[in-house]
């Protein structure tokens, strides 16, 4: 009997250990007029690139990744796979680009509730100026569908990247910030012309937005969820992503 209890204590111990390592990343889909998307491609990359979790939204667009080894990953992207325009799946109307999450730090539950349209905001990556000025800086590349679409070799995606433009000219790109879902100032939008590997102009327009701290950053131990919101009025789309910052005093590892 005692040998009994024995494994039985050990297994529960074991059980227990392994839920304490493991989390859970969830949260809905929907578009930007509320309406939930289901079958909705969410995925997980790892710091190199390579996909390691992946899962599908449900018909009220809610999505569980459970039993997340806790960690740090590149990114989290979502979209329904046949909306992708190189795929030619579905009519160009129906089109759409990737949302995606960056920094992914997995030392706790998430909630990671998507919303994509016809805007992706490739790249989106937040830092801390330090010193007096108290202000956060925020790189992003939005890339937009109809451009996508109009260039007549799209579906080559190397050939339509360099000889086309596809993201955003400044006189269109409008932007929004949020700090775990409270909106942040934005001081200024800098739009940068990316070089090519001749060192030379290139085609791709990014930005540098100047966005006001969170007002507890120097208090807070667990990372910020930021997300930039994106609007492109040329062709009224819309599309946003997610960068997971930490703060001065966060010190998890993993």
């Amino acid at each position: 009997m005692k040998s009994l209890l024995g494994i039985i204590s050990v297994c529960v111990f074991s059980l227990a250990a392994s839920a304490a390592d493991t989390v859970t990343i969830s949260g809905k889909v929907t578009d930007y007029k509320g309406n939930p998307v289901d079958s909705c491609t969410v995925l997980i990359y790892n710091p190199d690139f390579s996909e390691a979790f992946e899962t599908f939204s449900d018909a009220q667009g809610c999505y569980a990744l459970d039993s997340i080894p806790k960690g740090r990953y590149a990114a989290i992207a979502a979209m329904r796979v046949n909306e992708y325009p190189r795929l030619l799946q579905v009519a160009p109307e129906d089109m759409k680009l990737e949302f995606w999450a960056w920094n992914v730090i997995a030392d706790r539950d998430i909630t990671l509730n998507i919303r994509y349209d016809k805007l992706e905001l490739y790249g989106t990556t937040a830092f801390l100026e330090y010193g007096g000025r108290r202000e956060m800086l925020i790189y992003t590349r939005p890339m937009s569908v109809t451009k996508v679409i109009a260039y007549q070799n799209f579906v080559d995606k190397a050939d339509a990247e360099k000889n086309s433009i596809v993201t955003v000219e400044p006189q269109y790109m409008s932007f929004e910030v949020y700090a775990d879902g409270e909106p942040l100032e934005i001081y200024s939008v800098q739009p940068l012309t990316m070089q090519d590997k001749g060192n030379s102009a290139g085609n791709d327009m990014c930005y540098l937005l100047q966005v006001e701290l969170p007002q507890d950053i120097y208090n807070r131990d667990a990372p910020y969820e930021i997300r930039v919101v994106g609007h492109n009025s040329q062709y009224n789309e819309h599309g946003e992503s997610v960068y997971y910052l930490e703060p001065p005093r966060y010190d998890w590892k993993k």
